[in-house]
């Protein structure tokens, strides 16, 4: 494997002119280094989706030339609570400048953890797309997340959970997708929710923002073409 991964680093470092890169469901724990220190380039879409990304993989990024060029960045599927939340943090921090497209979806992201990122969201001003379902998130989260955003102008696409306190019985812990998929929820309260949302968005002035649950009736813009 080392081998493979060293052999791929020294390619990719050939293409002058590589802007995206897809490493999805890749076991690249602690090699985000290995794989990107070699590009001559700063990347402006980079797909992370399930890689068991450790502290030191979003560390290395933050700090690198990459972060302030990103346009697009997905980092669903890995676990962005403790320890990787500060390094997330950070990289937000570093990407807001550019920042249109982010991915963070199935992160295991609670209430809590939201606020600790809402800082950061903030700072992202030319952000478009937020991806943030399957996350643990009640009602109350959601408000607070919809709120914390309405300065961002240019956002028009939220994709959000089925809030947590939506379901007829508890959630297993750790969560996962199928757990959020599978277990039964309660449409009347899904719908209040989404109504309450709406109803924040008439009020702040956003009715051009989409807020929803279905990842897949909505078409996302590719960065490139913004």
């Amino acid at each position: 494997m080392e081998a493979g991964l060293q052999n791929f680093s020294t390619q990719i470092a050939r293409l002058q002119s590589l802007k995206e890169l897809n490493l999805g469901s890749s076991r690249l724990s602690g090699r985000l280094r290995q794989l990107l220190g070699g590009l001559q380039k700063p990347l402006e879409s980079l797909e992370l989706a399930f890689c068991y990304l450790l502290p030191s993989d979003l560390t290395f990024l933050c700090q690198s030339f990459h972060a302030s060029s990103l346009k697009k960045l997905d980092l669903s599927g890995n676990n962005l609570c403790e320890p990787l939340l500060q390094p997330f943090q950070l990289l937000l921090k570093e990407a807001s400048a550019n920042l249109l497209h982010l991915d963070i979806m199935e992160c295991k992201l609670m209430d809590s953890h939201l606020g600790a990122l809402l800082p950061m969201l903030g700072r992202c001003t030319r952000l478009r797309y937020l991806g943030v379902f399957c996350n643990p998130i009640s009602t109350r989260g959601l408000k607070t997340l919809l709120q914390s955003t309405l300065p961002l102008s240019e956002l028009c696409l939220v994709i959000y959970p089925y809030p947590v306190d939506c379901y007829s019985e508890s959630l297993p812990w750790p969560t996962s997708s199928s757990s959020f998929l599978d277990s039964s929820f309660d449409p009347q309260k899904l719908l209040r929710v989404h109504a309450e949302l709406q109803q924040l968005l008439v009020q702040g002035q956003r009715t051009n923002v989409t807020w929803s649950t279905d990842m897949y009736q909505h078409k996302t813009l590719d960065y490139l073409s913004l």
